[in-house]
């Protein structure tokens, strides 16, 4: 079953230009033997067609119209984030061109939707090296208009997530393909392949020119041994064997093309000297990313797992020899250790404060809620007040009725024993105070009541 894949590797400004070179094929590889230059006339943008454009410029173009945060980059920020899209070389050769290009028209679709189109700036498809493969530019702008790779890769599960949706959504377009495993090892493995190689032709080529100085050695010997030849006169003139002269002539001859093989050879060992250094700090580049990234991965070959452990501790050394950072910056050490502990003291503080306002807060919703209780218990005692003040005016209605009957009967029985006609007209007089009086005496232990409920009528 053959495999999708999918890498990321973010990129800093200062690799973007040799990516464009690369992958546009600017100039010719002397590192990348893969690359067969009669096919490259096959190779294709989805974005761009056969035009060459210039990385950074579209770069600078798309963080100029879509990032909106206002902050400045960062000259160290990642700027662009490359997917290699590929597969196989079985799946490549079971399918035809036409479903080869749909799957990488696939694979952009989902990249487009993922992380939006207007951030895509190349798709290029490679048809010109052994197994076919597309490398897409994003450049990592955020919705909200910030250029943050993190946001996007700066978790191992984004990575993980990336590998799942990416093979689900190629079988729901009819790639039946088996979900891709990590590639740090593969890259760690090419890096070692690689750099052995270099190291090989190195050395063979060094050994030509061992070969080569050899040859010219012995040339000279021979030369020299030209004054032990047998002069003889001819004619007056000092003559040799016509072997000899024929062993001079070609050894004359041949030492002159070997001094120019052997000149053009130690220019070749040169070029090859500083193509292996040059390889040996992109592995440790390599290296280094691979060891961060992927922290679990185990390096098989403990050789070179300890040349890159002495290289990085001498590297150190010589820094720390170089400038002493730490005399340096003790300084701005001291005054950051003393403004993070501010910024702790002052968040410990915030922290306190939040919670005090918490707890008001809850007290005070407490207290809402008891004074509502209080307000709703008040309105139904004032509504029972209310109804008591209504019954009780209907009772004294009906009381002050009463009263004045019992006046007028106490009236009748005066007149029929013939009491006094003064009392009788006294007793009329003072009706009305008698009626007063009596309601009051009523009156009096309600009030009392209302006091003491401290209701107010």
């Amino acid at each position: 079953m053959s495999y999708s894949i999918i890498r990321m590797q973010k990129m800093k400004s200062t690799a973007i230009k040799g990516i464009q070179f690369h992958n546009q094929r600017e100039r010719e590889s002397e590192t990348n033997p893969d690359i067969n230059k009669a096919d490259s006339h096959l190779n294709y943008d989805l974005i761009n067609g056969q035009k060459k454009i210039d990385y950074n410029e579209k770069i600078n173009m798309v963080i100029e119209e879509n990032v909106t945060s206002g902050k400045k980059i960062r000259k160290d920020a990642v700027r662009l984030a490359e997917f290699l899209i590929t597969s196989d070389k079985e799946f490549f050769e079971k399918i035809s061109p036409q479903d080869q290009k749909r799957y990488f028209e696939t694979a952009y679709e989902f990249l487009a939707d993922r992380y939006g189109e207007k951030n895509l700036i190349y798709a290029t498809i490679h048809n010109d090296e052994k197994t076919p493969h597309m490398h897409v530019g994003f450049v990592p702008v955020t919705e909200d208009g910030r250029l943050s790779a993190k946001d996007f890769f700066g978790q191992k599960k984004q990575l993980v997530s990336l590998q799942d949706d990416f093979n689900d959504y190629l079988k729901q377009n009819g790639f039946e393909l088996e979900r891709g495993v990590s590639s740090s090892r593969k890259h760690l493995e090419m890096a070692k392949y690689k750099a052995l190689t270099f190291q090989n032709m190195e050395k063979e080529a060094q050994q030509k020119y061992e070969r080569i100085m050899g040859h010219i050695q012995e040339i000279d010997d021979k030369t020299k041994s030209i004054e032990n030849i047998e002069a003889k006169k001819v004619f007056g003139l000092v003559g040799m064997k016509e072997q000899d002269y024929k062993s001079l002539v070609d050894y004359a001859t041949n030492g002159v093309i070997y001094r120019l093989r052997a000149e053009n050879l130690q220019k070749e060992l040169d070029k090859k000297k500083k193509e292996v250094e040059q390889l040996k700090a992109e592995m440790q580049t390599g290296q280094d990313k691979i060891r961060k990234n992927y922290k679990d991965i185990q390096v098989e070959n403990e050789d070179i797992k300890k040349n890159l452990d002495v290289l990085a501790e001498k590297k150190a050394i010589e820094k720390v020899k170089e400038v002493n950072l730490v005399a340096k910056y003790r300084g701005v050490v001291e005054q950051y250790n003393g403004l993070v502990h501010k910024y702790n003291d002052q968040l410990k503080r915030k922290k306190e404060l939040n919670q005090k306002v918490t707890d008001l807060a809850l007290q005070n919703r407490a207290l809402q809620k008891e004074n509502q209780e209080l307000k709703s218990e008040n309105r139904l005692l004032k509504e029972k007040v209310l109804e008591i003040s209504k019954q009780f005016s209907a009772f004294k209605e009906r009381i002050t009725k009463v009263l004045s009957y019992q006046i007028d009967r106490i009236k009748t029985w005066l007149n029929i024993n013939n009491v006094d006609r003064n009392k009788i007209k006294f007793l009329e007089d003072n009706r009305e105070k008698f009626v007063q009086d009596s309601l009051a005496k009523m009156e009096q232990p309600q009030r009392q009541k209302q006091r003491d409920m401290g209701i107010e009528r």
